[in-house]
């Protein structure tokens, strides 16, 4: 198990922490702006992809939200 924090960064200023367990935490410019929670993660490697495939859903919801 993963006892540190581990943190991943993305375009536009985009921050995503993983506890190291199953809470992410989401940070834009440095401001928490957002928390999800994978229990399925047991490596760093794991988390990347959850926490990259998390950020293209919200980005995908945030594109479908401007089309309406």
């Amino acid at each position: 198990m993963i006892t540190s924090t581990t943190a991943f960064e993305f375009e536009h200023n985009i921050k995503i922490v993983w506890n190291g367990s199953a809470t992410f935490n989401v940070f834009n410019d440095g401001k928490e702006v957002n928390v999800f929670t994978d229990y399925t993660c047991k490596t760093i490697e794991q988390a990347k992809q959850s926490a990259e495939e998390w950020l293209e859903e919200q980005l995908q919801e945030e594109r479908l939200n401007a089309d309406i």
